[in-house]
Formats: structure tokens, C-alpha cells, sequence
């Protein structure tokens, strides 16, 4: 019986955590998983029946850099030690220093890097030496790979394992329209959409958020945002709160989906064939979601805007609304399937080399 160590890094969101869900999802049930994350989302294993830890991240512990990388080389070993795993998956673009450490001291796990693409050009090149660290790299791709000008684009293909983009769900696993509005406890009738923009004043139409609450709402359609924080200022008009994880097995419960271009989101919204109006982040400090939005807009698979301010977001809903059926066929046509079971098979024959 394989024994797997799944970590994840302090990415934003949800996202390093959520790929590691989808490849334990995936292996068959006599394999022990362990979920250890340095992200605060990380109770939310809990519902997958796995059991998990929490690791401060350097930002967290209030340590100096340094002094953080000794713990945390100290706290990944005495797990290593502790589990024993047959191998250890970590998913984020940065290995942290310490890790090496920690898998030189227990050399019977052998490890894998699960590494997304799309890396802002000319970026975080020098950490793809630290492969060497690992047994295996895994690459989870991307429906906008033809964009990509990142780093990893150039990794040759048998120094790395590309498969097709990763998300927690397959298609057939999102439930039906109203079952989802039932879960979430929405109206079951009425046009509604998910608005992912991140923080923002959803009163404020100078704001993303704003404009797309404005826009929406002027077009009798409902607005749907998971930040309590958000729905909690919103003066007036039909503003709903959604908290579920994942929620990507309520999405059919969206007639659109008004979102940044962060690998997840992105990938939910056009597998499972939700029409989407997309703004990057263009903020990020690696993930290239300008590129990966582009492409998407190139594509014909959802419109993609630099801003929704300054009276944008009125003519992208209503274009969203003409063409979204024809937008999100289009995409679900060009998705190569979900290459979760391929990365966790990997990753189990690796650890079956242990």
C-alpha cells in the first residue's frame, strides 16, 4: 500500500491546494494520503476524509527569512520521519530552501514537483535548476499553452511530465442547475452570475467589482460573490453570498461567471461550459493571466477585458450574453480532458519506485 505526502505552498487562492485535492481524489483508496499545506485554507480537507497539518509560511510565522527556513526544514523532516511516506508531491513554482534538507534526511521518499506554467516571461528562471531536488516534475498544462512564454515553456519534454489541465472536478461531476442553487441557497429561478474578482467595493463602479455588479444588475441579473466581506457593503440590489468548497461543483448554478484569469478559475469556468467575461490580474507577481486570457479571447473560447471600469462593463455583458452559449461550446470542444488521473498514476509509480 503506496503512502503519499501531498504539500502544498502560499500561493494565492486556492489553487496549489486544490491540484493536490484532484490528484488524491484520484488514487485508489488503500493509498494513505497526508495533506500538509502552508496555506490557512487548508481545514478544508477535512470534507475529503484525508488527514491534514498546517505549516505557518514565512509571512505567517512573523520570522526572518532565515529563521523560517530552519523550521521549516526542522518541521518537514520530523514528518517525513513521522509518515514515511513512499513520496512526497509538492505543488508551487518556488521549492522552498529546506526542503531539499528535509527529503536528504529521509532518502527512502522520493519526491515530485508538481509545477503549473504560464510564468511571466523572463521570470523565476533560476528555480527550475531545483528540479534537480525532485524524481519526477509534473507539469499540470493549460488550455492557453500556446501563449505561454514563461520559463517552463522551454523545459524539454523528457526532462518534464505535461498533462492536460488539472482541475478538481470532471465535467460529469458538477451538479445540475437547480441542484446547485439549492445547495447554495439561491433563487431557482432568475439569470445569475458568479463575480470572482478578488476584493473590491462592489458599490463602487470605479472599482471592478462595482462595475461588474452595476452592469449586471442593470440587466436583471444577480449577482453572486464568495467574499462576505463584499456582499456584506453592498447597499441594495439582489447580491448573494456563496461559501462552498469547492464550488466548482455548484457552477452550473451561473448562467456567467465575471472572473480573473488565475489557473483554476480559469479552467473550472470553461471545462464545465459557463460562460466567461474574464479580467486578469495583471498584478500577479508570476502567473501570466494576461496571456492566458488573451488566448482564451483569441481562441473564441470567453471574452477577456483589461478593465471593466469607466462604462466597459456594460457592453461586455451584453456581448457576454449574445455570444456565451457559442463562446463556452467552443471551449468545452477544445478541452483535451482532465489530466488529474494521468499526474496522480505518476506520481504512484514513482512512489512505487521507493
Amino acid at each position: 500500500m503506496s503512502s503519499v505526502l501531498l504539500l502544498s505552498s502560499n500561493g494565492a487562492g486556492m489553487g496549489h491546494l486544490t491540484r493536490l485535492l484532484a490528484y488524491a481524489r484520484r488514487m485508489p483508496p488503500q493509498v494513505r494520503r497526508h495533506v500538509v499545506s502552508l496555506s490557512q485554507a487548508v481545514p478544508v480537507v477535512e470534507a475529503e476524509g484525508l488527514p491534514w497539518e498546517y505549516l505557518a509560511s514565512q509571512g505567517a510565522s512573523g520570522l526572518r527569512p532565515a529563521a523560517w527556513r530552519r523550521l521549516f526544514a526542522e518541521q518537514v523532516a520530523e514528518i517525513l520521519h513521522r509518515v514515511d511516506p513512499d513520496v512526497l508531491v509538492f505543488d508551487g513554482t518556488h521549492p522552498y530552501s529546506g526542503l531539499d534538507e528535509a527529503l536528504a534526511s529521509h532518502p527512502r521518499t522520493r519526491a515530485v514537483w508538481s509545477r503549473r506554467g504560464m510564468w511571466r516571461a523572463g521570470r523565476n528562471a533560476d528555480q527550475l535548476a531545483k528540479a534537480a531536488w525532485f524524481d519526477a516534475v509534473v507539469e499540470p498544462g493549460d488550455l492557453s499553452a500556446a501563449a505561454d512564454r514563461g520559463a517552463t515553456a522551454t523545459v524539454p519534454e523528457d526532462a518534464v511530465l505535461r498533462v492536460p489541465p488539472v482541475t478538481l472536478l470532471d465535467p460529469g461531476q458538477a451538479h445540475d442547475r437547480a441542484q446547485a442553487r439549492a445547495a447554495l441557497g439561491l433563487p431557482a429561478d432568475g439569470p445569475l452570475a458568479l463575480v470572482s474578482l478578488g476584493a473590491g467595493n462592489i458599490n463602487d463602479t470605479d472599482d471592478e467589482v462595482g462595475a461588474a455588479a452595476a452592469a449586471l444588475t442593470e440587466r436583471g441579473i444577480g449577482v453572486c460573490v464568495t467574499a462576505p466581506a463584499i456582499a456584506e457593503r453592498a447597499y441594495a440590489g439582489d447580491v448573494h453570498l456563496v461559501r462552498h468548497f469547492p464550488l466548482s461543483e455548484h457552477y452550473r448554478a451561473f448562467d456567467l461567471v465575471v472572473a480573473a484569469a488565475g489557473y483554476n478559475s480559469f479552467h473550472e469556468s470553461l471545462r464545465l461550459g459557463v460562460p466567461t467575461l474574464l479580467v486578469p490580474n495583471r498584478h500577479t507577481s508570476l502567473d501570466d493571466q494576461e496571456a492566458r486570457a488573451g488566448e482564451a479571447a483569441r481562441r473564441g473560447w470567453a471574452l477577456s477585458a483589461p478593465t471593466l471600469t469607466a462604462g466597459a462593463a456594460g457592453p461586455l455583458v451584453d456581448e457576454l450574453l449574445a455570444r456565451g452559449g457559442q463562446l463556452a461550446a467552443a471551449a468545452t470542444g477544445a478541452d483535451p480532458g482532465n489530466g488529474s488521473q494521468a499526474a496522480a498514476d505518476h506520481i504512484l509509480a514513482v512512489a512505487g519506485a521507493a
